[in-house]
């Protein structure tokens, strides 16, 4: 390709609206047009990465046994309602909706459960089509509340989606064990360093999840991860290690006068000024009220954790799952204002607690609060705590139900061995689940076994962000001068660049050639023959981060060329074999990340 047919326009200045690299130098290197709030336009560079990045996803999710189809954007609601997410998703807003001219309603696809499952009850029929896999690689749409960073967070992006079906769990575990070392090698294969880590399985359902993550200091993502073992999960799935405590305490449950004092900090300064020494902020039971709406209507919900600790709310928000699931799932959960405060405990907030008077639908303890010891209390009485409460004593005529509320720290121990775990932020680029028969059973999706019954399929589900995959790499790969593209996903191999002067015949035959060279040997090459200064065409091919340049210029007259990697110093070659060494240096490149990808198991 020659430089002067591309419409190449670069940006010199950051713009105004980018808050993270990959926003920043996509928009600078003329890869991405914002055409409306998370809508944006995929110019010729990017959509060369894209598909490079599309064709490595389609190659591994194949290699597992994966058939490739296309499923419609727009979706019945129909479909939607046989597997009961219609209201689920119209009531959290993250389906965009469309009516055709006779008002009918579809939705725009967010995923494709329910078209896939769908496709499956019509066409496998017997066992012995078992296991099956579908995917696609297509668009999709969510109504993205805040849309931001670019290709991060939007309202319309591309995404593979895959769909397993099963006739047994052994069978699933297999195909997902078998997707999770595809994903593995497709980040190996894309030049990204990737981990999987536990996940929660949010609005898709089923009963185990991973997410892949691409390590990231502006990760929306907090992950906890083991240094001792391979533990690591996201921080709405992480647990830690039971640690068992003791201490001494009041003998007795006290009301004490607290005036004006609500926060865990201030009830432990006062009441250890006061006398009350053994008073921590580990050994104060904090109280926070909710409301969740909820199919049927709304319920509250009071959690409890220590003083210490944290409320994760996903967590929490499965835990009244559990509790309400033949009411439909959580669709928001949200804090008490306070004057719902006011109404549920008679006091004004900061003074709840797990005693008369706490009005709630469900009162949930954390599951590693002691229900044994000593506690500080609010006494749902304005400016007042009861100091040496114990959950198994003075409780005993509320229904309090145990689960695992907190969020998992940095220094918490590791579940699964000795070590502590640490945190660092990530960017999700893929999912799996294992759905079981949540889908299959709700739209009676069956196929006939072994046994001559009929039998709902077990389903896996998987997804790859293949549009944000990209801005993940450039996340991974940048410096001060712009992106530096993995050679496996970079928009071309190589620029070849002359110098000379205008109407140089030496270098502009010697950059003819090398281009040629390269284009026959298969190599995507760039020849810039625009009218530019070369500083400025310099600026550009560093700003858009081609591997690999080739500079054609005085040189040329001794036999020499420049060739400089994207991320290395520049070097004198022979201009004889200045083909040669390009071809070298890019099949090496994709031989690596290949090799890379080969050794995951």
């Amino acid at each position: 390709m020659r430089a002067s047919r591309m419409n190449l326009v670069t940006l010199r200045e950051d713009p105004s609206e980018a808050e993270i690299a990959s926003h920043r130098l996509l928009l600078r290197g003329g890869f991405l047009h914002k055409s409306g709030a998370g809508l944006y336009l995929y110019a010729p560079l990017l959509k060369r990465v894209i598909d490079k990045a599309s064709r490595i996803v389609a190659d591994e999710i194949s290699r597992t046994g994966g058939l490739e189809v296309t499923m419609p954007i727009m979706q019945e609601q129909a479909l939607w309602e046989k597997s009961g997410r219609w209201t689920t998703y119209q009531a959290s807003r993250t389906m965009l909706t469309v009516r055709d001219r006779g008002g009918q309603v579809f939705g725009l696809a967010p995923t494709a459960e329910e078209v896939v499952t769908d496709y499956a009850a019509t066409v496998v029929k017997s066992y012995k089509q078992l296991p099956v896999t579908f995917f696609q690689q297509h668009t999709k749409f969510r109504d993205e509340i805040r849309p931001r960073f670019g290709l991060m967070r939007v309202k319309e992006f591309i995404m593979m989606d895959a769909y397993s079906f099963h006739d047994a769990d052994t069978s699933l575990d297999q195909t997902y064990d078998a997707m999770r070392v595809a994903y593995l090698r497709t980040f190996k294969r894309l030049g990204l360093e990737a981990f999987a880590v536990e996940a929660d399985s949010g609005a898709i359902g089923g009963n185990g999840s991973h997410e892949f993550m691409v390590a990231a200091a502006v990760g929306e993502d907090a992950i906890l991860f083991c240094s001792g073992c391979d533990y690591a999960a996201n921080v709405e799935r992480a647990t830690r290690r039971a640690v068992a405590v003791t201490w001494e305490g009041a003998a007795t449950a006290t009301s004490v006068e607290t005036p004006k004092v609500g926060t865990i900090e201030d009830v432990t300064k006062f009441l250890t000024a006061a006398g009350h020494t053994w008073v921590t902020a580990g050994r104060c039971l904090k109280c926070v009220l909710y409301v969740a709406k909820i199919t049927g209507g709304e319920v509250t919900v009071a959690a409890f954790v220590s003083g210490d600790r944290q409320v994760n709310e996903v967590k929490l928000t499965n835990a009244i799952n559990r509790q309400v699931h033949d009411r439909g799932p959580v669709l928001e959960l949200r804090p008490m204002h306070p004057e719902e405060v006011v109404a549920a405990t008679g006091a004004k907030p900061g003074f709840a607690g797990p005693t008369t008077g706490l009005k709630a639908n469900y009162l949930i303890v954390d599951q590693s609060v002691p229900r044994n010891l000593p506690m500080v209390v609010g006494a749902n009485r304005t400016d007042h705590h009861i100091v040496g409460y114990r959950l198994d004593r003075d409780a005993a005529g509320l229904t309090l139900l145990s689960d695992d509320l907190v969020t998992v720290e940095t220094g918490d121990g590791c579940p699964r061995c000795t070590a502590t775990l640490a945190q660092k932020r990530g960017i999700e680029v893929g999912h799996i689940f294992k759905l079981g028969t949540k889908y299959s059973a709700a739209m009676k999706a069956e196929f006939t076994g072994q046994d001559q019954k009929l039998h709902p399929f077990i389903m896996g589900c998987y997804g790859i962000g293949t549009s944000r995959v990209v801005a993940a790499a450039v996340e991974q790969h940048n410096d001060q001068d712009g992106i530096r593209w993995p050679m496996a996903i970079a928009p071309y191999h190589c620029v070849i660049v002359p110098v000379g002067k205008p109407g140089d015949t030496a270098v502009e035959g010697a950059a003819q050639s090398i281009y040629d060279a390269l284009l026959a040997a298969g190599i995507e090459a760039v020849l810039d023959d625009r009218d530019q200064k070369p500083g400025v065409k310099f600026k550009d091919w560093d700003l858009i981060g081609i591997p690999l340049r080739i500079v054609c210029g005085r040189g040329v007259a001794e036999g020499l060329v420049e060739l400089k990697p994207r991320d290395g110093a520049a070097e004198n070659i022979p201009l004889a074999s200045a083909a040669e060494v390009v071809i070298g240096r890019v099949r090496a490149a994709l031989s690596a990340s290949q090799a890379a990808a080969d050794a995951v198991r």
